[in-house]
């Protein structure tokens, strides 16, 4: 009786909670087909660039700033570029202004 349970609940966890690492080999295996299907195109590079720089502007928009303003107040820091940054990011994903 348990061990038909036991099978029966097994069945139903496998269903509802799918094995992780399989979902992985799957994204991976479509992830690579994607990219090998996909034209060698400079936009690729353009949005790569842009994602690090942008990266770096946030970086120093909430760390760097944060740190120096706290622990150098008599620094004068340049104005903030973070809403023009935010504008770029929300528009490089597609996201609207």
């Amino acid at each position: 009786m348990f061990d038909l349970l036991g099978k029966l609940l097994g069945k139903v966890a496998d269903r509802v909670l799918p094995d992780r690492a399989k979902v992985n080999e799957a994204q991976s295996r479509i992830n690579e087909q994607e990219i090998a299907g996909a034209p060698s195109s400079p936009l690729r590079l353009w949005r790569s660039f842009l994602g690090w720089v942008l990266a770096l502007i946030f970086a120093w928009e909430i760390i760097g700033r944060g740190i120096i303003a706290t622990y150098f107040p008599d620094v004068t820091l340049p104005p903030s570029v973070l809403k023009e940054s935010t504008s770029l990011l929300m528009a490089m994903l597609g996201m609207g202004l």
